[in-house]
């Protein structure tokens, strides 16, 4: 291998905690490289799962989303936030692959770790009406109230129709920021006043 090329590089930036070279070899991976991107995905560092799981968000293909999902059970928080904030990176342009799979990044919406949390429900936000109905679950079935009100704060950033037939019944749920969401929601897509109407 040469070392200008792009994985030899990241290694090489990753051994020397260079992270600002670590990212610019990450943005010049390709798909030729998912393959060892994988591999390093498995390390014992949890330096080199990480940037195997940001590489995998420049470059992978439907095959990464089994390791991304690996991934979201990582010991380590970081890997875990990368991990799922891949997922929205892949889901752009892979929405088919990555969709059957956004009720496991809603289970870090209950994570231990604040950082992770935010990485969850930034991820399904971004994911817009193909993470309603998982959202929807972790409100409607779940008890973890901090996971729900995160879920309720994606589902006003998304901002669609889909997103506001799940928030109307929110306005009367027990927690009190879930009600909030649902109404800065609702107001700010000029609904509150409205009755939502599909069908004549």
């Amino acid at each position: 291998m040469l070392m200008n090329e792009p994985l030899p590089a990241l290694l090489d930036a990753i051994d020397a905690g260079d992270d600002e070279q670590a990212e610019r070899a990450a943005l010049r991976l390709t798909v030729a490289d998912e393959p060892g991107l994988l591999a390093l995905a498995q390390s014992d560092d949890s330096d080199r799962r990480w940037w195997a799981v940001r590489g995998l968000a420049v470059c992978g293909g439907p095959q990464a989303v089994p390791a991304l999902l690996a991934s979201l059970d990582d010991k380590n928080a970081g890997v875990r936030a990368a991990a799922v904030m891949a997922l929205a990176v892949l889901h752009r342009h892979l929405s088919a692959a990555v969709e059957p799979h956004l009720r496991e990044a809603a289970r870090l919406l209950a994570d231990e770790d604040g950082m992770v949390r935010q990485a969850a429900a930034d991820t399904l936000a971004q994911c817009a009406d193909d993470a309603v109905p998982a959202l929807a679950e972790v409100l409607f079935q779940g008890t973890h109230q901090g996971a729900r009100t995160r879920a309720a704060a994606a589902l006003r950033k998304i901002a669609t129709m889909k997103a506001a037939a799940v928030l109307y019944p929110l306005l009367n749920d027990a927690n009190h920021m879930v009600r909030a969401y649902a109404y800065e929601g609702l107001d700010e897509m000029g609904l509150l006043e409205n009755i939502l109407v599909t069908l004549q």
